[in-house]
């Protein structure tokens, strides 16, 4: 055995040397890994205090750094089609939080409260009416679903960030109740989608 090794002694330090490469490029990726997993954005929307129109939507910034609110875009979709628009800027006459824009930073670790979501589904569902003043009940009854999209700027990207989410609207006992279609938000990752936000801000300015 040990003339064996003593033999082939220049072999085996060429498989152990080759051995530890695959072990140091492993441990490379797990750390590569575990940092572009830390420099992501991760935007969470979700809903508060309530479960019908009147309730809060939220907006929390779970990143490891700051981001910068660029532009909101709410999304309907009624029994007679589906419809977009921008609602980073507040409703004239409507200031639920005091401010005239829902534009601007927010810290790691904190959250934004941009208003109900009635005053966020309004605005899209008056492009679909074609209404310029309030949303009629039987309006309200019309909706599907609602959608909304942050577009934010996180870090020294280039490229902006932003993440979905969309809400159900379940009729129960004459009311309607907001819902998550699903547990959690939907991070935009790819390069493609990201690169297709700029063509939202753009209709926002």
């Amino acid at each position: 055995m040990w003339n064996w090794i003593a033999s082939n002694h220049q072999v085996i330090s060429a498989l152990a040397n080759i051995a530890m490469l695959f072990v140091w490029i492993a441990y490379l990726q797990v750390f590569v890994s575990s940092y572009r997993r830390q420099k992501r954005s991760n935007i969470q929307i979700n809903r508060g205090a309530g479960f019908g129109l009147e309730a809060r939507c939220l907006i929390s910034n779970m990143s490891a750094e700051a981001i910068y609110i660029e532009s909101i875009i709410a999304t309907v979709e009624t029994n007679e089609g589906r419809w977009s628009c921008p609602v980073t800027e507040l409703l004239e006459g409507r200031s639920d939080l005091d401010l005239k824009t829902r534009q601007g930073p927010l810290q790691a670790g904190r959250f934004v409260d941009i208003g109900s979501f009635h005053s966020l589904i309004e605005p899209a569902l008056q492009r679909s009416t074609g209404s310029r003043g309030g949303i009629a009940s039987d309006d309200l009854k019309n909706l599907v679903f609602f959608k909304i999209k942050v577009i934010a700027v996180h870090g020294s990207e280039d490229l902006l960030a932003g993440a979905t989410r969309r809400f159900d609207l379940i009729r129960q006992q004459d009311q309607l109740l907001v819902r998550g279609q699903t547990v959690g938000t939907h991070q935009i990752r790819s390069r493609r989608e990201r690169q297709k936000l700029r063509n939202d801000v753009e209709a926002d300015l």
